[in-house]
């Protein structure tokens, strides 16, 4: 059995920021507490002081989460009883996502392309270092005969101001295809 796995992503490099955003999130909660403790309700300093910290832990808990989904999970596809199985697995054990999709019902794979960074996303700005978590993008489309689509193997640069090997998920996707075309000739022709 071939597997695809998607290995251009720089896993490490997403582990670093999830071990720090705890502290951030624990900090800005102790900060939330402290001023639900002196909130009076009468000024809006008080009030500012008090949604402020709160917004703030909701955006780090969320880019936790969001790191934890779909960053730092291995991915996989491998053929299994003419289906195409999908898998995003989290340390070896914990199966986050997996699709099972009908080889024949395949029309085509399509890569939508590298995400294309923002004018202003550069290392001097800290907040991409948390941002990155909010820009999800499944980099491959695969259309079915019925219309349907599923979108699988998330693309994301954490850095986006190092030089990003584009290569490493062509081939990639170029294995998937080859593998997927291969076994639908041979389905065809069976």
């Amino acid at each position: 059995m071939k597997k695809v796995e998607n290995d251009s992503q720089p896993f490490i490099l997403y582990i670093i920021p999830i071990f720090v955003l705890p502290f951030a999130a624990f900090f800005m909660g102790l900060c939330f507490y402290i001023s639900l403790l002196v909130f009076d309700g009468i000024n809006f300093g008080s009030i500012y002081g008090t949604l402020v910290p709160a917004i703030i832990f909701y955006l780090i808990m969320r880019a936790i989460k969001n790191g934890i989904l779909y960053f730092i999970p291995r991915e996989e596809c491998y053929i299994e009883d003419d289906n195409l199985i999908y898998r995003r697995i989290f340390l070896f054990k914990f199966i986050f996502k997996k699709l099972r999709i009908p080889l024949l019902d395949i029309q085509d794979i399509i890569d939508k392309g590298s995400k294309i960074p923002k004018v202003y996303a550069n290392s001097s700005n800290p907040l991409n270092y948390i941002t990155i978590f909010f820009k999800l993008y499944e980099r491959i489309l695969i259309k079915m005969k019925s219309g349907k689509e599923y979108k699988i193997f998330v693309d994301a640069d954490p850095y986006l101001f190092q030089n990003y090997d584009n290569n490493k998920f062509i081939r990639t996707y170029n294995e998937l295809k080859k593998m997927v075309i291969e076994e639908q000739n041979r389905l065809y022709f069976k």
